[in-house]
């Protein structure tokens, strides 16, 4: 005899995941080595096995390289302060 299972048992909800937190933390170092012309998928193979793998990383990785791409070379506004 089955007994019935429990959809939430087989279905839990893990709010965070380890691999996103841990690629947002070191994803500006991935877009630093791809735009200085080395290939950041032979240093750091996980990240870019989960850049692949993750939409919303994917769209992190992208929004990042455009914008250093675009605003790189900007210097910093001065401080408003005194």
């Amino acid at each position: 005899m089955k007994t019935p299972r429990d959809i939430d048992a087989l279905l839990p909800d893990n709010s965070v995941d380890a691999g996103c937190a841990a690629s947002f933390d070191v994803l500006h170092s991935y877009v630093e080595e791809e735009l200085s012309g080395v290939d950041p998928a032979n240093s750091q193979p996980g990240l870019a096995a989960h850049i692949s793998s993750c939409p919303a990383c994917r769209e992190d990785y992208l929004g990042l390289r455009d914008a250093a791409v675009l605003f790189g070379d900007a210097e910093p506004f001065p401080s408003s302060t005194p």
